[in-house]
């Protein structure tokens, strides 16, 4: 104890300052946040890039359902509004019907309603995404009504030609005889029809307007009734070239 205490005065005993320690001993190194030369670089997270990317995606597609469902809603409501002006026309056409003399129709049936304060100061893209609806609306109903129309000539088409065949069969059955006699087209009206068809087709017609020309011509159809078709010159042409 003496020793110490006497190395202390003499000033051969020195206390070590530990606070500045990194910059009085070069071999040390402090921690990884203290010193620039060791700190980590920036780095790309690729998994969170990657769920931003999916949350975003979702987004979108939530979005453009919700915009989906709102124009259906719209056009849904558009319809129920069409629907209702035609129950109240009616309505008031049995009004009519019922009570001739009545002048108050008109009063009790009013189809044209005021509008309301909001619907005046709808603002204009609302107007013009309302008229967007109805004008798709009515290209869609264009389209269904051109469906249906071309599935009826398509049922007619296959009509014509079973009746047809059924008829074709029927002359053959019954002979040439049976078929002068009742209007339906001869084997001589065949061959010369068939000579007719090719002739045209190698002129590069098409089978409706063959038919056009066979019907002026006044040639009777297979079965005597009804007027010519594309189908069934095309089904008497392949026949008649099958057969020889």
């Amino acid at each position: 104890m003496d020793d110490f205490l006497h190395n202390l005065r003499s000033g051969k005993l020195k206390q070590v300052d530990r606070t500045n320690r990194s910059y009085n001993d070069q071999q040390f190194k402090g921690g990884p946040r203290r010193n620039m030369d060791r700190r980590k670089g920036h780095y790309d997270n690729k998994e969170s890039s990657e769920r931003l990317h999916a949350i975003k995606e979702v987004l979108e597609t939530l979005a453009e359902s919700q915009k989906r469902m709102t124009e259906a809603y719209l056009a849904r409501t558009r319809a129920e509004e069409r629907k209702a002006r035609a129950m109240e026309v009616l309505a008031k056409n049995l009004y009519r019907m019922l009570n001739p003399n009545a002048a108050d129709a008109d009063e009790l049936f009013a189809l044209e309603q005021p509008e309301s304060p909001r619907e005046q100061t709808r603002p204009a893209y609302e107007s013009a995404q309302a008229n967007h609806t109805a004008e798709a609306e009515q290209e869609a109903f264009s389209d269904e009504s051109q469906a249906l129309n071309d599935s009826a000539e398509e049922m007619d088409t296959y009509s014509a030609e079973a009746d047809e065949v059924a008829n074709e069969d029927e002359m053959q059955a019954t002979g040439e005889g049976q078929a002068e006699s009742s209007g339906r087209l001869t084997e001589v009206d065949r061959q010369t029809l068939f000579r007719t068809i090719d002739q045209m087709r190698g002129e590069g017609y098409g089978w409706e307007k063959i038919a056009r020309h066979i019907s002026s011509q006044g040639y009777p159809t297979v079965s005597g009734k009804g007027s010519w078709r594309g189908i069934m010159v095309k089904n008497l042409f392949e026949r008649m070239a099958t057969a020889s």
